[in-house]
């Protein structure tokens, strides 16, 4: 459990790129997904990483084990059993509405209860360490259906090439070619998810900030990061 009652949530939306970093220095943060790709290149690492979705993590499941192994990131959070490495945390991610209690103990990851998406799960887990209070970064829940690049793969997308520009993401090329992923789903998927876990964390007494300026998202009260800070 943490003694820091604050954690940033940092989703990937077009916003985080406008975030400068520094200011971020001395406060837990928590990653997701494709998002180590633009950590390596800055050599910045947030102090957790995650990723609830079982697609995405099957086809980056060697470079989420690197960065289990190869990393400063404090704890690693993922739905597949990737590593015996003390810094992974294997979420056993239970059907959809299974729970609505934290208990903020280890036994929360054995029956986690599925928000729905990377980005709330990340916000559960974070709970379920202790924290009480996250502020949200780049969760926009603007997305673009189809970006240029993608193409249908069964029931998912998949990147047949590097797109120049990502409409989705704050780096161009969060998404590279060979890439598999679901559809985003943004507003009858992403939306509903948010608000049942901005339910739950109102009920818990857990305070949520969302300081994206372009989210979509009405359910969390909205504040700019400087002010979230005490800057």
């Amino acid at each position: 459990m943490t003694n820091n009652k604050t954690i940033i949530l940092m989703g990937n939306g077009p916003s985080l790129a406008d975030v400068d970093f520094a200011c971020l220095d001395g406060y837990d943060t928590f990653g997701l997904n494709s998002a180590y790709r633009a950590y390596e290149r800055m050599n910045w690492y947030p102090t957790y990483h995650g990723c609830f979705d079982y697609r995405v993590t099957d086809n980056h499941k060697e470079s989420f084990i690197n960065l289990i192994e190869n990393t400063p990131i404090k704890k690693c959070f993922y739905i597949r059993n990737l590593s015996d490495n003390d810094k992974f945390q294997y979420v056993n991610l239970q059907q959809y509405g299974t729970t609505d209690k934290w208990n903020n103990s280890h036994n929360d990851f054995v029956s986690f209860h599925d928000n729905g998406n990377s980005g709330a799960n990340a916000s559960s887990a974070a709970v379920c360490m202790g924290y009480r209070r996250i502020i949200l970064l780049g969760v926009d829940c603007n997305y673009v259906e189809f970006v240029d690049g993608s193409e249908r793969d069964g029931a998912a997308l998949r990147m047949k090439e590097t797109p120049k520009e990502n409409p989705n993401y704050w780096f161009s090329d969060y998404q590279q070619a060979g890439d598999e992923y679901n559809v985003p789903r943004g507003q009858d998927f992403h939306k509903p998810t948010w608000n049942k876990f901005a339910y739950r964390a109102a009920h818990a007494g857990v305070e949520v900030i969302n300081c994206s300026p372009i989210s979509t998202l009405r359910c969390f009260k909205m504040m700019p990061l400087e002010k979230a800070l005490g800057k």
